[in-house]
């Protein structure tokens, strides 16, 4: 059922109050990543009326409280698998030994909370205990893939493979950040039938965003610098813009970057930048906090993500909502977000000398920037604010409450 206002749609989410289960593997209380993703649906559920109770993949074998965010008790457990490559036979006889109490104890624990939604953030094959749960228990359970759970499945043991299709064939509802990422997951696991499928990106902490001050960064960072932001792995692409400085300079015009990040390349981008002649054009800050991040961004002349591979990059998001003109790979589920020439220009993926093009188009035509600038902060706000966001989960378990 699709409300036809948006008062349809806030009757549909306050006619009562729901008892929601956040599932992660990492606990809410770490900064970034699917961590953040749970701290904001948790803020906008609960303004809605809903309780909201979060569940983690723990080390302890016993159900047990493990922290709270703000208010919101933080609950763990270890849910063992029957895949381990160090030690096969242990894994399998323990997992047969523990596998009773631990659906025992879940299933105690959505009766005790009077559970109507499971939402899980990011599936791990461990997690398909609450596939088992979903079979003995009356309640909605959603899937939402963020990234790597989707990109990386290719790489887990048949074993592990299994125990995620599972899961996914009892969920009432599979949901990706973006549409590539629903692709790969079909793609994955070949024939698997979703009972329902939908796209649902992840918001920008607009508030934020708003509440920081850009003019307070380092003064002896370059003027008119171009920001870029993530782990500095090989999928985030740093090497390709730093390339993209060379090819550049050797058009006649000097960029310089700053790399906000720290990760297990940082040495060979170091190399990298000193080996093409950038090296003084190229300031790697390690890492920064979020709010560290922002005000970068607020700061910088455009945002460049030059990704191989990404889910939906809330970073790109966060760029346009700071008002920042974004150059960005043609990737997965950049496009989704990112309109090429509209809210940004996109580039070909590994491609450095598009990616310059792209970025001596923007920094030499300040009209582009500025129109680029508004309409992505426009979409940004419109597209990706988590009231919105949080909203249409609530209408999804709506969606699915009403058929089941």
């Amino acid at each position: 059922m699709q409300p036809s206002s948006r008062e349809d749609n806030h009757a549909l989410e306050t006619a009562y109050t729901m008892n929601i289960l956040l599932v992660t593997p990492w606990r809410p209380s770490l900064t970034g990543g699917i961590s953040t993703v749970v701290a904001r649906l948790t803020g906008e559920f609960e303004k809605k009326g809903h309780r909201v109770t979060i569940f983690v993949a723990d080390r302890e074998n016993r159900l047990r409280q493990i922290e709270t965010l703000k208010n919101t008790p933080v609950f763990g457990m270890y849910l063992r698998s029957p895949v381990s490559p160090d030690h096969p036979i242990r894994a399998v006889i323990m997992y047969y030994l523990w596998f009773p109490l631990t659906v025992i104890q879940l299933l105690w624990f959505t009766r005790r909370t009077r559970l109507d939604a499971i939402l899980i953030q990011y599936p791990l094959p461990a997690m398909y205990y609450f596939g088992i749960v979903k079979r003995l228990w009356r309640g909605i359970l959603f899937v939402t893939y963020q990234g790597n759970d989707a990109h990386d499945l290719s790489l887990w043991n048949p074993r592990e493979q299994r125990l995620v299709r599972s899961l996914l064939e009892n969920a009432d509802m599979v949901l990706g950040v973006s549409r590539t990422l629903l692709s790969k997951v079909e793609s994955a696991f070949k024939g698997i039938q979703f009972k329902r499928r939908q796209l649902l990106p992840n918001g920008a902490p607009l508030d934020v965003i708003e509440a920081v001050d850009g003019g307070s960064v380092d003064p002896s960072l370059p003027i008119n610098y171009l920001l870029t932001a993530g782990h500095l792995i090989h999928r985030k692409g740093i090497d390709i813009v730093i390339a993209s400085l060379r090819e550049a300079k050797q058009r006649g015009v000097c960029l310089h970057l700053v790399v906000a990040g720290d990760g297990p390349e940082r040495e060979s981008l170091v190399r990298q930048s000193d080996e093409l002649g950038v090296a003084d054009q190229v300031t790697f800050l390690g890492n920064q906090t979020h709010e560290q991040v922002l005000r970068l961004m607020k700061s910088c002349l455009a945002f460049v993500l030059a990704s191989r591979a990404e889910g939906m990059p809330l970073v790109i998001a966060e760029a346009m909502a700071c008002g920042k003109a974004v150059v960005a790979s043609n990737v997965d589920g950049v496009p989704e977000i990112v309109q090429d020439g509209i809210t940004g220009i996109l580039v070909p993926p590994n491609n450095p000398d598009a990616l310059a093009a792209g970025l001596i188009r923007l920094c030499a035509d300040s009209a582009l920037r500025e129109t680029l600038s508004t309409r992505g902060k426009e979409w940004a706000c419109r597209e990706y604010n988590w009231e919105g966001i949080a909203a249409r989960y609530l209408g999804c378990i709506n969606e699915c409450q009403s058929v089941s």
